[in-house]
């Protein structure tokens, strides 16, 4: 199952959450066999912050690991994707937006194993 991580200095409300929650499953299904329904995301608002050595005001970094690789264009859209989200869900601008992404060649969850040492992914 894909996982984001989202720590903002903002805070947010139940509903703002939710909204974030769906705008990123929106951009994850820009990935090939990627569902919205299938992410985990642990949303932390109200952080404190530092880039620069300076204590950020609204600031944003996403955490986003999914099972695969994928071409370069394909990663991009779905960063891209998912910083349109925080925009348009947390009005913070994209300059304060930074993410990493992982691609792992192993996963498991909800009972099963997958790792592309053994088995590649379809």
């Amino acid at each position: 199952m894909p996982y984001m991580h989202v720590s903002l200095t903002k805070v947010l409300t139940p509903a703002e959450r939710q909204r974030l929650y769906d705008k990123l499953g929106e951009a994850l299904t820009l990935v090939p066999g990627k569902q919205a329904r299938m992410l985990i995301a642990e949303i932390d608002d109200g952080k404190q912050l530092f880039c620069g050595g300076t204590l950020q005001k609204d600031f944003v970094f996403i955490d986003a690991r999914y099972h695969g690789k994928y071409e370069y264009s394909i990663r991009e859209a779905f960063v891209k994707a998912v910083f349109r989200a925080v925009q348009e869900v947390v009005g913070t601008p994209e300059a304060n937006i930074s993410m990493n992404l992982s691609e792992l060649t192993a996963w498991g969850g909800f009972g099963n194993y997958l790792d592309d040492a053994v088995r590649p992914a379809p």
